[in-house]
């Protein structure tokens, strides 16, 4: 091993060693999912106990525990992510009081020829067409029969890299078949549900999004109306189990959009639980917007196991004072920089010759926002001196004060111009041109009894003594995320009869009916450990 290598490895166990568990040591054991070359963390890998129906998915740090139930019976984890070598673990050997570090290796071969065999001549078959033929065999390859899943819930903001208003939920999910409408049939019950007051909670992050006051907005984006409550959405974000239907930007319908609005290219091979997968990577790009994103399929079944798809605004920030203004950022393949505003990833399994949801994660960006540090407080007439007045909550730069291109003035409904600027401390005087006209006695006497309604003052591109630009709010960046992982499937559960199920419409923590649950030991809340 190499010194550089051998100083990162160092670096990566003092920091595993740094990390301490959020929860009692006694009842739990962790683990974190490290990638044997790079020392990065691995998100998203499937995590089973051997021989039982059940597991988790890696947290987003490649995270995870297991009850300690499952060590002192001495049960064996079978470890998979999509591009590496499955791997078995033996709890037995885990440590309780520290984190166990697990390394998985790449499993990634070289593109092969894709060829079809059923005309006499073969034909190399590319990334359009393999994907044209996997979205045709969508109703072949997933369940068209009633099935259900339980799982594991979470949403939760992130803000300088840590956790905020972590909110966790166990759900059952009761799923009519790829042949009904997921939204309007699908029927999900809550066992479980817990807002985690371990991780801060910051209620402004935590209130509804507000366009209309612009006190928290998604970038690039404006929400008018929404679809059932934030685990519906979620569910919404899955293009494969809603091929047929509207779900995202550019992706639009799965069945009809996906080829016409992206590029497609097929790329090296990968393995996910040792089956061969085309990967074809997708790519946009429309004004400052860029798209990068996979999508993985079945070299044999054609079936589609998993897509990516990220979004992102191609130019960087412009207030870089902020220490945290490259949150998101990352770099495209041409070298550019974008800051991220969502990405989504949606996994499926294959059970019995069909394939099942995994697990699926949707992030977004999001600002809050600030009250401009240089801002308008009034618009006044002076008749008398046949002047406006604007008054500002700071004194404005000459430089940029004196320009009359700056100010938009309005006067009975009527623009006016604006022949010269005057600034006196934390006031702008605007004079008019033809002032003899703008202030015609009769306007004035009838003036006098708006109290000074007829003039409407517009100021841009002027900072203030401290540097601040008129108008423009400083902003706190978070990160939004959803997410969902199947830790059972439960092909012949049929749906209760009663009628406990999640109100879609209505938020998960607001007065939702909770369904009795008697197998609750086997099943777990993957928190995410603490740092």
């Amino acid at each position: 091993m190499s010194l550089p290598s051998m100083l990162k490895q160092i670096l990566r166990v003092g920091l595993l060693l740094s990390l301490h568990l959020l929860y009692g040591q006694t009842d739990y054991i962790a683990g974190q999912l490290i990638d044997a070359e790079t020392l990065d963390p691995i998100p998203f890998a499937s995590i089973r106990i051997k021989n039982k129906a059940i597991g988790l998915i890696s947290n987003i740090d490649g995270g995870f525990r297991i009850p300690i139930s499952f060590k002192s019976v001495g049960d064996t984890l079978e470890i998979s992510s999509l591009g590496y070598k499955t791997k078995e673990a033996f709890l037995s050997k885990f440590s309780i009081n520290q984190i166990n570090t697990i390394f998985l290796y790449e499993n990634i071969e070289n593109l092969k020829e894709v060829v079809v065999t059923a005309t006499q001549k073969p034909k190399r078959l590319n990334a359009k067409e393999i994907v044209a033929l996997a979205i045709k065999k969508i109703d072949q390859n997933y369940p068209s029969k009633a099935f259900s899943y339980l799982g594991y819930y979470r949403d939760y903001q992130l803000r300088e890299h840590n956790y905020l208003n972590l909110n966790e939920a166990v759900l059952a999910i009761f799923d009519p078949g790829f042949g009904l409408q997921d939204l309007k049939n699908t029927q999900i019950r809550i066992y479980e549900y817990l807002e985690n007051q371990d991780f801060p909670r910051d209620s402004m992050a935590a209130q509804t999004y507000d366009y209309a006051n612009r006190k928290k907005v998604i970038p690039k984006a404006t929400i008018s109306g929404r679809i059932g409550n934030e685990f519906v959405r979620l569910r919404l974000h899955d293009a494969i189990r809603n091929n047929k239907i509207y779900t995202y930007s550019f992706i639009d319908r799965l069945e009809t959009d996906l080829i016409k609005n992206h590029k497609l290219k097929l790329t090296a091979d990968a393995y996910f639980d040792e089956i061969a997968l085309y990967t074809i990577k997708i790519t946009k790009s429309l004004d400052n917007i860029k798209v990068i994103g996979k999508i993985y399929i079945n070299q044999t079944t054609l079936g589609i196991h998993k897509l990516e798809y990220a979004v992102y605004e191609k130019e960087p920030p412009k207030h870089r004072k902020d220490p945290f203004w490259n949150v998101g950022i990352e770099t495209m393949d041409d070298g550019t920089l974008g800051k991220l505003l969502y990405n989504i990833k949606v996994e499926y399994r294959s059970h019995k010759d069909k394939l099942y949801l995994n697990y699926i994660s949707f992030n977004n960006a999001f600002d809050i926002l600030l009250p401009p540090k240089f801002a308008p407080i009034a618009a006044k007439i002076d008749s008398d001196r046949k002047r406006f007045e604007l008054v500002l909550n700071n004194q404005p730069s000459v430089k940029e004060g004196l320009k009359t291109k700056n100010y938009q003035l309005y006067y009975q409904e009527n623009k006016v111009t604006i022949e010269n600027v005057e600034i006196k401390k934390n006031s702008v005087f605007l004079y008019p041109k033809r002032p003899e006209v703008v202030f015609n006695p009769e306007i004035i006497q009838y003036l006098k009894t708006k109290t000074n309604k007829g003039v409407a003052i517009e100021i841009k591109d002027v900072r203030d003594i401290d540097g601040n630009m008129v108008n423009e709010s400083d902003a706190i960046h978070y990160q939004q995320f959803r997410e969902f992982f199947t830790q059972q499937l439960l092909l012949d559960q049929k749906p209760p009869s009663d009628d406990l199920y999640m109100l879609k419409t209505i938020p998960i923590n607001k007065n939702q009916p909770l369904g009795p649950f008697s197998d609750s030991s086997d099943y777990w809340m993957n928190t995410p450990l603490k740092k």
